[in-house]
């Protein structure tokens, strides 16, 4: 009975992942002060302290206590003071794939559950990878075979070979169970004594490897295709196994805008001009987005291709 009532009041669009850090600080400091009004009034110390748990209670499960918060912070709260918080307004929430973080998600994260000490989201050690220098993902998919200059318009398109077998891994990863160890392993992460664990938030996906994020990707069509890939890139690079888990990451992030059909469901492909949503800002990405599902395969800042 009393789960169930507890799930009733959580709003997860609030808290986990989506907890607002500037949200809830705001109304832990209207909490206290509500608090000490109370108590002041009642004149009992316990009754303003019952008033404050159950403040923080309502914050942690909803994630904020005066209705309204998140509208109202995203649209009144000063670009300084979200500075104070880390949220540089200039930065866009995107799911980038493995390797990809937004270390304000890992905030958001720690907001919500304070009786734990969550490290920083940070990216995997690339020590010992030869290769884990940076890359221009276009010359390099060109020099592997992974790209070729298409030949109706003027852009790149993927080789016969490189699409052929892509699709193939892809299939065959439908009818698997993709586990958290099966996506790490894939990226050639060094094994650790903390499990990995994958999250789902709506359509994104998150690995984690126990506490730390170290990849989000915005669907689990998008995921599908970065497992897929790394295994056939295998037989394009011969240095592939020697670059850094992170430089996969980037690159596959980029490969996923030639895809030529949906994973999942086979359908189209289309580019949108879409919104995501922070919890302080709202921005514009474009989107190259399935079609039938809706499952977005990238996403990309729209200030930084207009630049």
């Amino acid at each position: 009975m009393g789960n169930e009532i507890v799930d009733k009041l959580r709003q997860p669009e609030y808290t986990g992942e989506n907890r607002c850090l500037p949200c809830t600080v705001l109304n832990v400091v209207i909490a206290a002060v509500g608090s000490l009004v109370v108590g002041r009034r009642s004149r009992s110390r316990l009754t303003g302290g019952l008033v404050f748990l159950g403040s923080l209670a309502c914050i942690y499960l909803r994630g904020y206590l005066v209705p309204g918060t998140p509208t109202l912070t995203k649209r009144y709260l000063p670009e300084e003071v979200l500075g104070w918080f880390g949220k540089d307004p200039d930065d866009v929430p995107v799911r980038s794939g493995f390797g990809g973080i937004d270390e304000r998600a890992d905030d958001a994260t720690d907001a919500s559950a304070p009786s734990e000490e969550h490290p920083e989201a940070t990216d995997v050690e690339t020590e010992g990878h030869p290769a884990a220098e940076n890359v221009d993902p276009d010359e390099y998919f060109l020099e592997t075979g992974v790209l070729t200059p298409c030949e109706d318009h003027d852009d790149l398109c993927l080789t016969e070979d490189f699409s052929a077998s892509w699709t193939e891994a892809i299939e065959r990863l439908e009818g698997e169970d993709v586990t958290a160890d099966r996506v790490a392993t894939s990226f050639g992460v060094d094994e650790e004594t903390e499990e990995y664990t994958i999250e789902s938030h709506d359509d994104a996906r998150i690995l984690r490897q126990g506490h730390r994020m170290i990849g989000q990707w915005p669907s689990n069509a998008a995921l599908i295709a970065d497992v897929g890939a790394t295994a056939v890139l295998e037989e394009f690079d011969p240095l592939w196994d020697d670059r850094s888990p992170n430089q996969k990451g980037q690159l596959l992030n980029g490969l996923r805008l030639f895809l030529e059909d949906c994973p999942d469901d086979g359908g189209a492909i289309e580019y949108n001009e879409e919104v995501v949503e922070s919890c302080c800002q709202s921005h514009n990405v474009l989107a190259v987005v399935c079609g039938d599902s809706g499952e977005r395969l990238v996403e990309f800042p729209l200030d930084e291709i207009e630049a």
